[in-house]
C-alpha cells in the first residue's frame, strides 16, 4: 500500500511508519486518513506485532495541526451556527449526548465507524471541520483500539496535536539529549487542546499536571515529561533508533493474544465502573487460556519451576532468575511468528 504522507518499513516484527509533510511535519486530516489506514493494514498482517510511529523529517514529529485547517474551523463553526447552539443549554446538552454516543459507538463497532466516515466524508466539501473531527476521532481510537502493540516515537518537536496524537499510544518515547520539546499551547491562541488533549493526557499525568501544562502553555523537557508520566522514557539522539527497535522487538517476543487483551482491559476498562472492568478482564482471560501457545507455554512454565525450584528446596531459582528465563528462547518460541528480516515501501 502506497501513501503521500507516509513512509513504511518493517523490521522483524516491527513496522515503523515515518510521518512527511514538509515543511515542518504539520498533521492534518489527509495524513489521519492515510495513518487509519496504515493502523488498519497492519492490524491485518500476521507478521506485525509493534507499530511504532515517528517523524520522517529532520528534528519534526508533528509541529502541530495544520493552521490553514484551524482557520477553517472557525469559518465552519460560524457558518453551521455551532456557537449559538452549544450556548443554548438545553441544545448543548443534546448535542454533547449525541458526540458522546456517536464516539462510543464509533470506539466499539468498525461497522458504525466505516459508516460514519462515509457519511462524514459525503459532507466534507460542505464542512471540512466535521469531516476533520470525525476523522481524528476514528483514527485516535484505531490506535487505541489495535490488536497490535503501539509506540510512538518522538525523534523531534511534538507540540499540540502531536503531543495529544502520542497519548493514544501504549508508549512514548523521545529524543532526551537534542533540546526537543513537548507541550500544549493552544490556550495563547484562544483555543483548547480539542484533539483528546484535556481528556486523554489528564489520564495520563492527572488533572493538577494537566491544568498546568495546557494553562501555562509552557514548552517541557523530555525529562520533565517523564517525570510526570507524558512520556515513557527518553534516549540519546545517537542511540535513538536503536533503543526505540530494540524495546520494539522485545515486546514482540510476547503473546500476541494476552497483549491484545491486556491493552484491550486496560483501554476500555480504565473508564468503566470496577464491577465492569472486572468482567471486560475476566473475557480476557478466558480468551487467553483458550490460546494453544498460552496452553503450550503453560506447560513448558510447570516443567521449568519443577525443575528450578520445586526439586531444588534449599536454593531455588530467585523471582529475577525465573523472569529472565521467561524471557528467554525457551518460552519466546511459543509466541514466535514468521516474519521476513527486513521490509521497505
Amino acid at each position: 500500500m502506497t501513501y503521500d504522507y507516509l513512509k513504511t518499513r518493517q523490521i522483524g516484527a516491527v513496522r515503523w511508519l515515518e510521518l512527511y509533510n514538509l515543511p515542518v511535519n504539520f498533521l492534518n486530516t489527509d495524513i489521519l486518513i492515510e495513518l487509519h489506514r496504515a493502523i488498519k493494514d497492519a492490524e491485518q498482517d500476521d507478521s506485525v506485532r509493534v507499530l511504532v510511529l515517528t517523524g520522517g523529517l529532520t528534528g519534526r514529529y508533528v509541529f502541530h495541526f495544520s493552521v490553514a485547517e484551524l482557520r477553517q474551523a472557525g469559518h465552519d463553526v460560524r457558518k453551521l451556527g455551532l456557537g449559538r447552539l452549544f450556548k443554548t443549554p438545553v441544545a448543548a446538552e443534546i448535542l454533547r449526548w449525541h458526540v458522546a454516543l456517536g464516539f462510543r459507538l464509533m470506539r466499539r463497532f468498525r461497522a458504525y465507524e466505516r459508516l460514519h466516515l462515509a457519511v462524514m466524508g459525503w459532507l466534507r466539501p460542505f464542512s471540512p471541520t466535521l469531516f476533520a473531527m470525525a476523522q481524528m476521532a476514528a483514527t485516535y481510537f484505531a490506535i487505541e483500539n489495535c490488536r497490535k502493540v503501539t509506540i510512538a516515537a518522538i525523534n523531534g518537536t511534538c507540540n499540540g496535536a502531536g503531543t495529544e496524537m502520542s497519548a493514544c499510544f501504549d508508549f512514548r518515547f523521545m529524543v532526551g539529549d537534542a533540546g526537543f520539546t513537548i507541550g500544549q499551547p493552544e490556550v495563547l491562541i484562544g483555543i483548547l487542546a480539542g484533539g483528546g488533549g484535556t481528556q486523554r493526557i489528564t489520564r495520563l499525568i492527572g488533572k493538577a499536571k494537566a491544568l498546568e501544562l495546557m494553562l501555562a502553555c509552557e514548552q517541557i523537557s523530555p525529562q520533565e515529561a517523564r517525570r510526570i508520566g507524558l512520556i515513557t522514557d527518553h534516549f540519546p539522539e545517537a542511540e535513538f533508533v536503536t533503543r526505540v527497535q530494540a524495546y520494539a522487538e522485545r515486546l514482540a517476543r510476547r503473546s500476541v493474544t494476552a497483549c491484545s487483551e491486556t491493552r484491550h482491559a486496560i483501554h476500555h476498562g480504565y473508564e468503566m465502573e470496577l464491577s465492569r472492568g472486572l468482567a471486560l478482564e475476566m473475557a480476557g482471560i478466558v480468551r487467553c487460556f483458550d490460546d494453544p501457545c498460552t496452553q503450550a507455554a503453560l506447560a513448558d512454565y510447570a516443567d521449568y519451576l519443577q525443575v528450578e525450584v520445586m526439586d531444588q528446596p534449599d536454593a531455588p531459582a530467585s523471582i529475577g532468575e525465573i523472569s529472565q528465563a521467561m524471557e528467554s528462547e525457551r518460552f519466546t518460541r511459543h509466541f514466535a511468528v514468521t516474519v521476513s528480516p527486513k521490509v521497505e515501501d
